[in-house]
């Protein structure tokens, strides 16, 4: 569905009067139902952070002699990053990836008592380390000594929704339950405890779906003792 039919669902399902038949220039209702759909949609996007699958991208991008400090857009033109997964760097001279070796991911606390101290600060060899900094920077040491080849993953946040045709990035199957949290959104605000809890049951159901195919595996560990 795009951002119409998301809209056009919600009125369906609340049984709102009238009908809605562009997103734009909206007033009354209708623009409430609009801003209920991109607040629902946010909201499902920012809620599980680094988990969801479908916000996650992977990519190969070639690192400069002697820089440490990288970010999405200027240097990796990925302007639609937020976060970095520093699990999954790996670093190789050869582009075929014939050579790579990982990355060890520290917290930035360390990174920065180790290898942003003294001499060590400009040291240039095969990069060991990495961290995100407090400006979502990401950081490599040993500074680079020649232009290896970065592969990693990263989480994007996608463009929000603004035109009739927009789509979400959320799998299809799975889209129903944006409409469900707007029309909880429609229920809270009409006072409605029967659309609340109908809308709940729905969410809820959806949202489980959605984390199962969606989201990290859970694997238990061996017992303790």
């Amino acid at each position: 569905m795009n951002f119409l039919a998301l809209c056009q669902r919600v009125f369906l399902e609340g049984g709102i009067a009238g009908q809605i038949t562009t997103v734009v220039n909206q007033q009354g209702e209708a623009l409430r139902v609009v801003k209920w759909v991109q607040d629902a949609y946010l909201q499902l996007l920012n809620d599980q952070a680094l988990v969801w699958n479908f916000l996650k991208g992977s990519t190969q991008k070639q690192l400069v002699i002697g820089q440490g400090t990288y970010d999405f857009v200027t240097d990796f033109q990925l302007p639609g990053g937020v976060q970095w997964d520093t699990r999954s760097m790996r670093v190789a001279v050869n582009q075929d990836l014939s050579d790579e070796t990982f990355l060890i991911e520290q917290r930035f606390p360390m990174f920065r008592d180790f290898w942003l101290f003294s001499s060590r600060r400009t040291v240039q060899s095969r990069p060991l380390n990495c961290a995100v900094d407090d400006q979502t920077k990401l950081r490599i040491a040993p500074l680079p000594d020649q232009p290896y080849w970065l592969v990693f993953k990263w989480q994007e946040m996608p463009a929000p929704l603004v035109a009739n045709d927009d789509k979400m990035i959320i799998p299809e199957r799975f889209e129903m339950v944006v409409v469900w949290l707007a029309l909880r959104h429609y229920g809270m605000f009409e006072a409605a405890p029967e659309v609340v809890a109908r809308a709940d049951k729905h969410y809820q159901i959806m949202k489980q779906q959605l984390e199962l195919d969606q989201s990290y595996e859970v694997i238990g560990g061996p017992p303790i003792c």
